[in-house]
C-alpha cells in the first residue's frame, strides 16, 4: 500500500510494506536529493512507539531526505521489540530483520559502504543485536540510548563500526542496566563496550574526543579495521536529530 507524501518531507516517497515476518516503511529520497545506489538507515523505534510514530517525525525524514538517505523503519509487534533477553519473543527479530534487508534490496540498490543501523532505547537494543548477529550486512551501528540486554552475549559474530551514545542521568535505561519484572535485566553499556573491544581487537586505552554536548572514548586503532566509540552525555533518555547527523558523518569519515 502506497502512503501519501509526507507533508515534512515533501522531497521523499513513503510505501509501506507487508511481509509474511512483519511490516516495515521505507521512505526514498526524492529525484532532487537522491539516486541510486542509496545511502540506507534502518531506524529501529522506541518501546510503545511504532513505524507510523516515527513517520510523523519530519526532523528525521528531513535529515534522511537532505542527505539523499533512504530511510527503513521497521515496526515492532505490538510496539515492542523481541530483542535478545526481552521480555517479548513474539518473533526473531534478526530473521525480520533479514527478511527486510533482502526485500529492500530487491527494490532499490542499496550503498554497501553507506548501509547503517540507528534505534532509540529498546530500538538501541535491536541495532546492538544485529550488529552482533548480521554485522556483516552493514557498514556502521550508531544506537542511542540502548544496548544489550541481560545475559550479555559471550561473543558476537563479526567486529563492526560501532558508535553508541548514552545519557549518564538515565533512568528509562541506566548505564548499567535496570530489572524489568522478576526475570528480565537490561545489560550493561559498558560491559557491551567490552564485547565490542574485544570483538574488534581494540588496544586498551581509547582517546578521548569533548565535543559541545558529549564526551567520547574513541578506540580507532582496532587490529579488525573497525573502530569503536562510546560517547557519554550528562542528560537523561533522549534523542536528538544532530546525534544521528553526528552519526552519519561519523559512518561517512570511516569510508
Amino acid at each position: 500500500m502506497n502512503l501519501k507524501e509526507e507533508p515534512g518531507s515533501p522531497d521523499s516517497n513513503v510505501n509501506e510494506i507487508v511481509l509474511d515476518s512483519g511490516r516495515y516503511v521505507i521512505v526514498t529520497p526524492g529525484a532532487q536529493t537522491g539516486e541510486e545506489p542509496y545511502p540506507t538507515l534502518f531506524y529501529y523505534h522506541g518501546y510503545g512507539q511504532s513505524a507510523d510514530l516515527v513517520l510523523k517525525n519530519k526532523a528525521l525524514l528531513n535529515l534522511a531526505s537532505s542527505r539523499g538517505v533512504m530511510l527503513v523503519i521497521p515496526d515492532g509487534l505490538n510496539r515492542s521489540w523481541s530483542n535478545v533477553g526481552a521480555p517479548s519473543e513474539r518473533r526473531d527479530e534478526i530473521a525480520f530483520t533479514r527478511d527486510i534487508l533482502r526485500d529492500v534490496k530487491s527494490r532499490h540498490e542499496v550503498d554497501e559502504e553507506r548501509s547503517w543501523v540507528s534505534g532509540f532505547s529498546q530500538g538501541g537494543s535491536m541495532a546492538w543485536d544485529v550488529a552482533c548477529y548480521m554485522g556483516e550486512e552493514f557498514s556502521a551501528f550508531f544506537p542511542i540510548a540502548g544496548s544489550f540486554w541481560r545475559p550479555h552475549p559471550v561473543a558476537c559474530d563479526e567486529p563492526v563500526n560501532m558508535r553508541h551514545i548514552h545519557g549518564l542521568s538515565d533512568r528509562v535505561v541506566p548505564m548499567t542496566g535496570r530489572p524489568i519484572g522478576e526475570r528480565w535485566h537490561q545489560g550493561d553499556v559498558k560491559i557491551g563496550v567490552g564485547i565490542w573491544k574485544e570483538r574488534n581487537r581494540c588496544e586498551a586505552n581509547p582517546e578521548t574526543v569533548i565535543l559541545p554536548d558529549m564526551t567520547c572514548e574513541v578506540w580507532r586503532g582496532c587490529a579488525t579495521g573497525k573502530e569503536l566509540e562510546l560517547c557519554l552525555h550528562k542528560g537523561g533518555h533522549n534523542i536528538k536529530m544532530n546525534w544521528l547527523a553526528q552519526g552519519m558523518d561519523w559512518a561517512e569519515g570511516l569510508i
